[in-house]
């Protein structure tokens, strides 16, 4: 990747005197330091530069090649560039696997033509690379953006889309968040976001990695990568909706994939998940000024005004933040300047100290009594601008805020002037301004679950994962969907609890086994290819005595034509019903998952997963990782989930899985819980 970012000489194939050829050599004449090649037969001269007529005709090394020509010509000069033994290639043309089963033909010669050679291609269907700091603008980009004064930052891009690279970077600078480096991939042919976030998590430019992917081409590769990242990394994923997923893959041939279970596991990696693109920005631009935010999260909000102090709270605690009880000797000093008749108490309502001692005297003898509060990690100001002369001092804040390790953020209101002052004031300043609370509640709850798992990181040496045994027992059935007897013996052999139950060839042992395991017990006809049994008819519930259930078996077996199984079963009296499975992800390869099972499942899926296998540990944090988790922590009275068992039963179902390649997919639907204890009553596995 360092070439692509530090090249010595860089030849532009396709440069012309206007259009996208040009803004290429416009924008590498701005900074770049090393030899730049025109290339054009049409041309002797190009901005004052010598035009050579071919690659083969530049004299003397040559790093690096962009090309954006028409796309049926990009194979004629790969061959070039192998010859000139130019090993890295930028291709902004498009017209390749975007465009259908010729592009895609197209496309796959390029990368028959690059790899023995030794070139990494990087596009094609892209805009490439800008390095704001370095000043290299390897992209036809419009020159104007560029004019248009980027700001350096700490933040870098990585973007699928083309124009979406530029958008991203003309609106950083508009909201005056700095970038370090924006990286444009297109279709990647080659290079891809995983090749990415392993340079920049090494670069020190970078401090924070933002992404717009529409797919992703290696999720368990992206999916570790982020689980050992030292960096944040947030993702804004394109393509999750029908239309969206349909648009990808005209767009950059996209497969948008399962995107539950990407937002999921990636989720649980640690990725921060954004759902805009400007909550992408804000995400990543707090991420980059809030490094040492205390994972705690505890809040003291100061404010003008009672209504926005109310709004701020909902909107922090909704974020999963604490809003902090002020230690004694912080009311005894707001006590000062506020009136006798209001204590003081958080959110710190100013109004009425500022009525008795004025503005510049409440505020700072505030702020100082919250800076000597040692419950408080973050303090936000609510602050309304334009309305009287002058800024605060907001650098001396800063200064003041860091001496005492807490940090400080703006909710700016007010007037347009006067926000656009305190705005630039407070960034120049290290302080991170929002314009809405709900945005700064995210943005800094994002920040403080990625200060966690770092600190769990660093303080808990990962589990040892047992592995699977390569000398596992062959499967004893190889029909693609196995039903629900032999799935749970599958299930029983790698020792996850199932229901007691029998394959009963008549009525009478069928009965036999009843009261052996004691009724009521449940019927079951196990018909080839039916594995939704509810929607066929064929599950009877509540057997008592031994004429029912005989009228019953014979009743299956007729529904079924004498063609399935009969499977008698102890009915199990429970609290509440969970789902898990195992998945086989064409991106993200091997996972397990776990949700709410029942009418829940129903109502709104509550789900989540993880690669598999899992250590106890990640199993633990999939568990816990639910939205409605109350429902198996103790909900009104219900015996609480041993979280413990359940944990080791997704450990074995992840083993399990890994272990027989053919497995697909296992469905463990319902799990009930009994005592605390889940025991799977109904399952399925699915072959290749």
């Amino acid at each position: 990747m360092q070439t692509f970012f530090n090249p010595r000489s860089v030849a532009v194939v396709g440069a012309s005197a206007k259009n996208l050829g040009n803004h290429v050599v416009l924008n590498l004449k701005t900074g770049f330091k090393g030899a730049i090649y025109p290339v054009n037969p049409n041309y002797p001269q190009i901005e004052g530069l010598t035009c050579y007529p071919s690659i083969d005709a530049i004299p003397g090394q040559l790093d690096l090649a962009i090309v954006i020509v028409p796309a049926q010509m990009i194979p004629t000069v790969l061959e070039a560039c192998a010859r000139k033994g130019t090993r890295r290639v930028i291709i902004e043309s498009a017209g390749f696997s975007e465009t259908g089963p010729e592009g895609r033909a197209l496309q796959a010669r390029c990368d028959q033509i690059a790899r023995p050679a030794g070139i990494r291609l990087w596009g094609p269907n892209c805009m490439g690379v800008v390095d704001v700091r370095q000043q290299h603008f390897f992209t036809f980009m419009h020159p104007n953006i560029r004019r248009e004064g980027l700001l350096p930052g700490r933040i870098s891009l990585i973007v699928q889309s083309g124009m979406m690279s530029a958008i991203f970077l003309a609106e950083l600078a508009r909201r005056g968040i700095g970038v370090a480096k924006a990286c444009s991939i297109g279709n990647r042919a080659d290079v891809d976001e995983c090749d990415l976030i392993e340079y920049l998590e090494q670069d020190p430019d970078t401090d924070v990695i933002a992404l717009y992917l529409e797919s992703i081409l290696r999720g368990r590769r992206f999916t570790e990568l982020a689980q050992g990242a030292k960096k944040p990394i947030v993702l804004l994923k394109g393509g999750q909706s029908q239309a969206g997923a349909k648009a990808a893959m005209s767009h950059t041939s996209s497969l948008a994939g399962n995107s539950r279970l990407l937002k999921s596991v990636l989720s649980q990696a640690g990725v921060a998940m954004a759902d805009s693109i400007f909550q992408m920005m804000d995400m990543a631009h707090t991420l980059a000024m809030l490094p040492q935010l205390n994972p705690a999260g505890r809040v003291a909000i100061m404010t003008l005004s009672g209504g926005a102090g109310i709004l701020a709270c909902d909107a922090l605690e909704r974020g999963g933040l604490t809003i902090a009880p002020l230690a004694e000797q912080t009311r005894e000093r707001l006590a000062e300047v506020f009136p006798a008749w209001m204590p003081p108490a958080n959110p710190i309502d100013l109004f009425p100290a500022v009525a008795q001692r004025g503005r510049v005297v409440a505020f700072e003898k505030a702020f100082a009594a919250i800076l000597a509060d040692p419950d408080i990690d973050l303090i936000v100001i609510h602050y309304v601008a334009g309305i009287d002369a002058g800024v605060p001092d907001i650098q001396g804040m800063k200064s003041l805020a860091d001496r005492n390790q807490k940090t400080v953020l703006f909710w700016l209101m007010g007037l347009a002037e006067g926000k656009r002052l305190v705005s630039e004031t407070a960034r120049n300043a290290g302080i991170a301004v929002f314009d809405d609370a709900t945005r700064l509640a995210e943005c800094v709850a994002t920040a403080a679950r990625f200060n966690a798992r770092k600190a769990a990181a660093e303080s808990e040496p990962p589990n040892a994962i047992t592995p699977p045994s390569s000398a596992a027992a062959p499967l004893s059935v190889t029909s693609p969907l196995w039903d629900e007897f032999d799935s749970k013996q599958l299930l029983r052999d790698w020792r996850i609890p199932v229901v007691d139950e029998r394959i009963a060839a008549d009525a009478a042992q069928a009965w036999s086994f009843a009261q052996q395991v004691g009724l009521p017990v449940v019927l079951k006809g196990l018909a080839p290819g039916k594995a939704h049994k509810t929607e066929h008819g064929l599950v009877k519930l509540g057997l008592s005595d031994e004429r029912q259930l005989a009228e019953t078996f014979t009743a299956l077996q007729r529904q079924m034509d004498g063609l399935g199984r009969i499977l008698v079963q102890k009915q199990v009296a429970f609290e509440y019903e969970l789902i898990a499975g195992f998945v086989r992800d064409d991106q993200f390869g091997a996972c397990v998952m776990f949700g709410l099972g029942g009418i829940f499942a129903e109502l709104e899926p509550d789900v989540v997963f993880a690669l598999a296998p899992l250590d106890l540990a990640a199993a633990l944090r999939l568990v816990r990782a639910l939205r409605n988790r109350r429902l198996i922590e103790g909900f009104r009275s219900m015996t609480p989930l041993k979280q413990e068992v359940m944990a080791q039963l997704l450990v074995d179902l992840g083993r399990l899985g890994i272990a027989y390649p053919r497995i697909a997919q296992i469905d463990i639907n319902p799990l009930v819980v009994r005592a605390g204890l889940p025991m799977a009553v109904d399952a399925n596995v699915v072959l290749k």
